[in-house]
């Protein structure tokens, strides 16, 4: 299981990815398919919560939807229309839609998955500015 590389702080920019975008072309040499920029916002239950531009927004929610298609399409949990985040609670917490519009220009993710961060060099693609 790959383990955070560092611990950026609060205020700070870094690119993050999570496991399930990580592969290893050869064994023990993880790479990640994508990398989002992102500057740490703090932490909910110990994970990671994050505001990311208008660029890494569009490409991460274009990564989600493809895998949900991959699965089945009722696994869809997330939208972007360009302006406003739509994120589907599963209903083990309540159901549910959330609604989240920029601050600044940045939206604020996290929901809770194991995001890491990571050196962008392991990645093949990395979304966002800092």
């Amino acid at each position: 299981m790959p383990t955070p590389e560092y611990e950026p702080r609060r205020g700070s920019t870094a690119v993050f990815s999570g496991r399930w975008l990580r592969y290893e072309p050869v064994p023990g040499f993880g790479r990640y398919y994508e990398g989002y920029r992102a500057t740490v916002l703090g932490w909910w239950n110990g994970a990671f919560e994050l505001a990311l531009d208008h660029e890494a927004l569009t490409a991460l929610t274009q990564t989600f939807n493809a895998m949900a298609d991959y699965v089945g399409g009722d696994w869809r949990t997330v939208d972007f229309d360009g302006h406003t985040l739509t994120i589907a609670r599963p209903q083990s917490v309540g159901g549910g839609v959330h609604q989240a519009r920029p601050t600044g220009g940045r939206y604020r993710i996290g929901w809770g998955l194991p995001w890491l961060p990571v050196h962008s060099n392991r990645c093949d693609r990395v979304f966002g500015r800092s």
